[in-house]
């Protein structure tokens, strides 16, 4: 390869070299082969083109990696799983615009405290819906996915209930399962979402 020249000490000795770059979080390291380009003469470190897009990725990754924080394949399975859009995603996180993307792209890692929150939401959907229609979000297709998981959870709630009584005499089996598996279902996302307002 025949050698650029350098943009800080102008001599022609600037070539590509993969070497160790170390990423340190915490008292913790970890290194990742880095391709750029490096100035024999001053030590110059520079990058081009693709170098720089594969330098980002292999950064950020680390840092996830050594934070503990959900990978960007992690962030675009949680964001799908609701059918929700990354527009919808930086609305309900109060983020600026296209940082759901940078962060799904995996060029740029989120907080700390946004990586715990994502899996509030990933693991919680009524939180999910709930933050969605509190920023105002319009998307019948997310609504279609909570209205179904709603669904679904009100009836193994009923199953639960069903169970729990067996078959007892004297009851209006489905009807008194359903209409106590739904109170259930009601009170306990009052009580989570009064603990919640206490906590805000």
């Amino acid at each position: 390869m025949t050698a650029q020249r350098c943009l800080t000490c102008g001599k022609t000795a600037v070539t590509e070299r993969v070497e160790p770059f170390s990423v340190e979080r915490a008292g913790k390291s970890l290194s990742f082969d880095d391709r750029r380009m490096v100035c024999a003469a001053c030590g110059n470190v520079s990058y081009e083109g693709a170098q720089i897009s594969a330098h980002e990725l292999a950064f950020a990754g680390a840092v996830r990696e050594l934070e503990g924080l959900l990978s960007a394949a992690d962030l675009c399975a949680i964001r799908s799983k609701y059918r929700l859009r990354q527009t919808d995603m930086e609305q309900m996180l109060s983020t600026g615009p296209k940082t759901w993307t940078r962060w799904e792209r995996g060029k740029v890692p989120q907080s700390k405290a946004a990586d715990k929150f994502i899996r509030a939401i990933a693991a919680d959907p009524f939180l999910a819906r709930r933050l969605m229609r509190d920023a105002g979000i319009v998307n019948p297709e997310a609504e279609e996915v909570f209205a179904r998981i709603e669904s679904d959870e009100r009836r193994l709630n009923r199953a639960r209930v069903k169970d729990a009584l067996g078959a007892r005499a004297g009851l209006d089996g489905d009807r008194l399962v359903e209409l106590a598996a739904d109170a259930a279902f009601e009170a306990a996302h009052q009580a989570r979402d009064r603990a919640e307002a206490i906590a805000a």
